[in-house]
């Protein structure tokens, strides 16, 4: 033991950041018990930082799974796992079983066990989550610096998964979230939503909601005067569970949306106010994602069961000077797997890793030569990979604050 202290304390910086990013965060986490000295190397928050900024993207995979073979006690898994894109493993990330048909007269008759996470809590609502009277879903709504945005049913938090630190917020069911993104000049990390377009009579406005907080601040509906188009931000934007935003310095950016004119919609998060980039060459009827690609946006664009997808980089922010970085083109006829089905690709990491979800629920990793590296085969839905992880053991604020009285502990981590 006194070995290894040691070779902490006197390793090069750059040894130790090699060895860290390398282990799980659990591992890291183990370290701080050993001992002070290693605690105090696993508690340094360059190195910490350092190492967030190394740690790959990993998408997130999102599936249910029934946990119990007896068709009378209709019990779900409900899992989220981080695909490792250089070694094809998959690590879970939240994981746990409840009741998904919860019925409160079939109880009382004995034909339905109890929902196990919200047994006696009365502040969740069964049958009242999706809007459409589907099963109860836990959802990833957004994804930045290492925290994520969930909601199941309509219990809302941010956590870090890898702490398993956590922070209640509102129930936000009946918005339309938008963005989770970081308040640079205050360390605030705060939520975005809409409400209105789907009534004809209100007009569509925006609120922020700063986490920690039961009140939202409502910020109308505000265009940049340098605004050059005005289109679609009275319409609304798509779900950030469905079409997640980037955020890169203090602005936060959509990818192209049929109701934004398929511009890229810009939203200051110092002046809150909004304003809209050109896409290059948008597909219409495609399908359009940000991600980050050496501190600059980039776009994957591609269209439901086509072989070609390209990823483009902003390489001029103010002149809107995009770069196509790869044209990727998919062998659907070396693939058995992709024929006579529905399928999509996406690019998602800079390297030109491609996803394909296919419709009997495997989804396919690919290089961006269009090599078949790995399938990934679930069982009973169709995975939904919208968002990336980047893993943190970085401290926030915003889990220090004492929890309300009534914030119920998220059961996210019970199965792992």
């Amino acid at each position: 033991m006194a070995d290894a202290v040691a070779f902490f304390r006197d390793a090069p910086p750059r040894v130790v950041i090699e060895i860290v990013r390398r282990l799980p965060a659990r591992s890291v986490l183990r370290l701080r018990s050993v001992c002070k000295a290693l605690r105090e190397v696993a508690s340094y928050r360059a190195l910490l930082a350092t190492v967030h900024l190394l740690h790959p993207p990993q998408p997130l995979i999102c599936f249910g799974l029934s946990a119990c073979p007896d068709r009378y006690i209709q019990l779900r898994d409900y899992c989220v796992e981080a695909l490792d894109l250089r070694s094809d493993t998959l690590r879970p990330v939240f994981r746990f079983t409840d009741n998904d048909y919860y019925d409160d007269i079939a109880n009382a008759e004995g034909l339905d066990a109890p929902p196990i996470i919200a047994f006696s809590k009365d502040s969740i609502q069964y049958g009242e989550q999706d809007g459409d009277g589907g099963d109860p879903r836990l959802t990833v709504h957004a994804s930045l610096d290492g925290l994520l945005l969930v909601s199941f049913i309509n219990i809302w938090y941010v956590c870090n998964p890898a702490t398993r630190q956590w922070a209640a917020l509102p129930d936000l069911s009946d918005y339309d979230v938008i963005g989770l993104y970081a308040h640079v000049s205050s360390g605030e990390y705060r939520v975005l939503y809409h409400i209105g377009k789907d009534d004809e009579e209100a007009s569509t406005c925006y609120y922020v909601l700063k986490v920690g907080d039961q009140v939202a601040r409502n910020i109308g509906c505000p265009i940049s005067p340098e605004a050059t188009v005005d289109v679609g931000l009275d319409i609304g934007l798509e779900p950030a569970s469905l079409s997640p935003p980037v955020q890169l310095g203090c602005y936060l950016h959509w990818p192209p949306q049929e109701r934004q004119g398929y511009h890229i919609l810009v939203f200051d998060t110092e002046t809150e106010v909004f304003n809209w980039k050109r896409a290059p060459n948008p597909i219409r009827n495609g399908r359009m994602q940000l991600l980050e690609m050496d501190q600059r946006l980039a776009m994957s664009v591609s269209k439901n069961g086509k072989p070609s997808l390209e990823l483009w980089r902003l390489d001029d922010y103010n002149g809107d000077i995009w770069f196509q970085v790869y044209r990727i083109t998919i062998p659907v006829m070396r693939m058995p797997d992709l024929h006579y089905i529905d399928w999509f690709p996406h690019v998602v990491s800079p390297q030109g890793d491609v996803l394909i979800e296919c419709e009997n629920k495997l989804v396919l990793h690919c290089d961006r030569n269009g090599n078949l590296l790995q399938k990934f085969q679930f069982r009973e839905e169709a995975p939904l990979v919208r968002h990336t992880l980047k893993e943190t053991l970085l401290p926030h604020a915003i889990f220090l604050a004492p929890k309300p009285d009534d914030a119920i502990e998220p059961p996210f981590f019970q199965g792992l």
